[in-house]
């Protein structure tokens, strides 16, 4: 077998040096998720979790600016972890029960857990009504109360620790 060479036939102006001008992939800008991309994923993943589990049929109230507040929160948890908020994984849960689970980025490592723990809200009227009331409505309404508890769980040890 013969081995020729490669020669410029067609004076393109290939440099050898660098035949790609953009970034690598070490230089590349990675996308990091905003604060209000951050809450409409939440809000996505509790919708969708609650049409799979038995809330299906009730209606849940969660305040206005909950989710802003959530995602902002998880956000400056994961500013000092190596992979930054692509490497948190969210868990959701309401009253105990865990609700909703998602990597913020599926194609990241996951180097951290943020727990986002949810109450229903006891200071409205309907806490007040008695249990059999409650179940004559089409499945109740459930209120999220606008206070929040989120810790991030480490899943790694640096060299440092």
């Amino acid at each position: 077998m013969e081995i020729l060479p490669v020669t410029n036939q067609f004076n393109v102006g290939f440099n050898s040096d660098k035949a790609w001008n953009g970034p690598t992939w070490r230089e590349a800008p990675v996308p990091v998720p905003t604060e209000t991309a951050l809450a409409q994923r939440l809000e996505r993943e509790l919708r969708a979790a609650k049409g799979a589990s038995e809330l299906a049929t009730a209606e849940v109230l969660v305040p206005a600016e909950l989710l802003a507040r959530a995602s902002r929160q998880t956000l400056a948890l994961a500013e000092g972890e190596p992979c930054g908020s692509r490497g948190a994984a969210v868990i959701v849960d309401v009253a105990g029960r865990r609700l909703a689970a998602f990597k913020i980025d599926p194609n990241t490592l996951t180097t951290h857990e943020i727990h986002l723990h949810l109450e229903h809200d006891t200071t409205n009227w309907t806490s007040l009504l008695p249990q059999f009331l409650k179940n004559l409505t089409r499945g109740g309404t459930i209120i999220i109360s606008p206070q929040f508890t989120i810790e991030k769980k480490k899943l790694f040890r640096g060299q440092a620790e």
